[in-house]
């Protein structure tokens, strides 16, 4: 397939439209756009800004149209050469592989990453896995944990090499330290430290349960309490008044002395009094008149003396009946205000009785009152003095702490008990901390085991992480054990892989003696040999992948010990050997940015020989150059049509 026609509607500064035949010169002077051009071509065929090395940030406005057996093909917006080897030939080529072999960019005729790009087109052309191996092989040593050169553990795979040191040390330590605790009787002392241990938390477990109960009763206790409080306080306040009970008393004590019985003896005798008394002057004054008095004071003499009489006992008989008539509106009065007040009596007597068990009862509720108020006040912490505002108080405070009751400690419970408890685990306590102070040295070295264990990644080598406390002479020994299955799956990884990168190595040797084969058709050797005049023989690689010619004496030089135009001739042997290896018979394009700079007038002669015969075998060579020779002897040599740019 090969380059027709380049549009370039936009690229930088760059428009240009170029018909191309199979030998064609772009010819310019510098800064005429043969570098943009190229830019633009490659990011055209390849899409990848990379492998153009582009100085241009935008893509390139255009399209370009490609011959392959007859067949014309215009580049779609998107679409690439490589896309167009892939559709028509099934055939695949990287942007690498183009870049390396048809492509030189600025008159450098170098292959980029030499070792792995001939491994890459030996995989292609000639079959071998080298590359498959290699993958492998780094998998396996990364598996054993191993550097990749001297087969030994390695620090930056999960620092196995630290790792399987420090576990070994510490493993060693442990077994130690293990066999020295059973010499000196320390899993007894153990024993006896977790024992006491285990009582104290048992007591502990008691007092806590104990003093649940107790907050418990206390809650309900003080429950309670608040409501007796608050009956008494609603209780009371239903009393009557005890000033209107003074009040009533007072009252009662205002009474005339002498009982209402008295008044109306008196009432009696005083009537009975008067009736005599009239009664007793008109028998003075018939007496009289029957004795032949005739004196008118004589005959009423009698009469009126007990008229008199009779008076004093009338008016007595009337003060004695306005007491009674007094006493009872008094008595009436008061029943009348006990009712009102709240008393239900029928008299005073009464009255006075029910105002003896209102005190009274006031009495009950303000020592109920005053008790139960101290004991809510001293038992919440509640500064409040009047007792309806501890109630609300009180309340606020019995809701806060519900929330720390435990309902359900149905623990008997007396101080006794819970006392009884408090003394069993404050001995178990200290007989606790007795032995762990004989115990605390052996206590360190644990938990310096521990700390170093933590060092160690056991995850990464075990698959499961060691989630053990190294808390006593049974866990050490299942530290041990764990620190073992370490060191076992780090050697074995190790041993592992070392044996499988054995075999892969072998493998590898077997297929990298077959790159020696890239160029065992001779071609780039032919022209290798062509154009330095025959000085040169032959061209391969070396063990390092790396190309290797050989003088007619049959000493072999690497490319840097040649001179520079030697060195660029070898390369284009080496391009045009690749480009009919990978082109498996297909036609194909070489695309040079001044190829020959280094070359002198008789090799840049041989070097267009070999593009012209390239041209005649039916593939397109594309040259851009500023210097007139090369585009003078390509011209006349390969028979390269001529296009010539003007400056920017």
């Amino acid at each position: 397939m090969k380059l027709r026609e380049v549009h370039v509607d936009r690229y930088g500064p760059l428009r240009e439209t170029l018909q191309l035949g199979d030998a064609h010169v772009v010819y310019g002077p510098n800064e005429s756009g043969k570098t943009l051009l190229v830019e633009a071509l490659l990011r055209s065929l390849t899409g990848d800004r990379r492998v153009a090395d582009s100085r241009v940030d935008e893509r390139p406005g255009g399209h370009v149209v490609l011959d392959g057996e007859g067949e014309r093909h215009e580049l779609a917006d998107g679409e690439t050469l490589l896309d167009r080897y892939a559709e028509r030939y099934n055939f695949e080529l990287t942007p690498a592989e183009f870049r390396n072999v048809f492509v030189v960019r600025d008159g450098d005729l170098r292959v980029l990453d030499e070792p792995e790009f001939y491994r890459r087109v030996t995989d292609r052309v000639v079959g071998i896995w080298t590359g498959d191996i290699e993958t492998v092989r780094e998998r396996v040593l990364e598996r054993g944990r191993l550097t990749p050169d001297e087969w030994e553990l390695s620090a930056g795979r999960d620092d196995a090499a630290e790792q399987r040191d420090l576990a070994t040390g510490l493993l060693a330590d442990v077994e130690a330290y293990l066999d020295r605790a059973d010499a000196e009787g320390l899993d007894r002392t153990e024993v006896a430290c977790y024992e006491a241990a285990r009582e104290r938390r048992e007591a502990e477990a008691e007092v806590a349960a104990l003093e649940a109960a107790k907050a418990r009763e206390d809650y309900e206790q003080l429950v309670k309490t608040k409501g007796s409080l608050e009956r008494s306080l609603d209780e009371r306040a239903d009393l009557p008044d005890e000033r209107e009970l003074d009040e009533l008393a007072d009252r009662l004590d205002d009474l005339p002395t002498g009982s209402e019985d008295e008044l109306q003896r008196r009432k009696s005798w005083y009537g009975r009094a008067t009736l005599a008394a009239l009664a007793a002057g008109v028998v003075a004054g018939a007496v009289a008149l029957g004795l032949g008095i005739d004196d008118p004071q004589l005959v009423a003499a009698g009469p009126a003396a007990f008229a008199v009489v009779a008076l004093v006992g009338l008016a007595a008989y009337r003060s004695a009946s306005n007491a009674v008539v007094r006493l009872n509106g008094d008595r009436q009065a008061i029943v009348e205000r006990a009712s009102e007040v709240g008393i239900d009596a029928y008299d005073p007597p009464a009255v006075r009785g029910a105002i003896a068990d209102y005190r009274e009862e006031h009495d009950n509720h303000a020592e109920v009152v005053q008790g139960n108020t101290e004991v809510l006040r001293q038992w919440l912490d509640i500064d409040a003095a009047e007792p309806r505002e501890v109630v609300t108080e009180a309340e606020d405070a019995l809701e806060a702490r519900r929330a720390e009751i435990d309902f359900g400690a149905e623990r008997e419970f007396t101080e006794e008990t819970l006392e009884d408890a408090r003394e069993r685990a404050e001995a178990a306590a200290e007989r606790e901390t007795e032995l762990r102070e004989q115990f605390r040295e052996h206590r360190r070295q644990l938990e310096r085991f521990g700390e170093r264990a933590g060092g160690v990644r056991f995850e990464a080598f075990t698959g499961e992480p060691l989630d053990l406390a190294v808390a006593n002479l049974g866990a050490l020994g299942d530290l041990a054990e764990r620190l073992h299955e370490v060191v076992d799956a780090i050697d074995t990884d190790a041993d592992v892989s070392r044996a499988a990168a054995t075999v892969l190595d072998r493998m590898a040797e077997s297929e990298t003696e077959k790159m020696t084969t890239l160029f065992s058709d001779g071609e780039a050797a032919a022209v290798f040999r062509r154009v330095t005049d025959d000085r040169y023989v032959d061209v391969g690689l070396d063990d390092d992948s790396r190309p290797v010619v050989e003088l007619a004496s049959g000493e072999r030089l690497s490319p840097a010990e040649l001179s520079r135009g030697t060195r660029d001739q070898l390369y284009l042997a080496v391009r045009v050997a690749l480009g009919r290896r990978l082109m498996q018979g297909r036609d194909g394009f070489f695309l040079l940015d001044d190829a020959f700079l280094s070359a002198d007038p008789q090799r840049l002669q041989r070097q267009a020989e070999v593009l012209g015969e390239l041209v005649e075998s039916g593939w397109q060579v594309v040259y851009l150059t500023c210097k007139p020779d090369a585009r003078d002897t390509l011209a006349e040599t390969a028979g390269a049509d001529v296009t010539e740019l003007t400056p920017l």
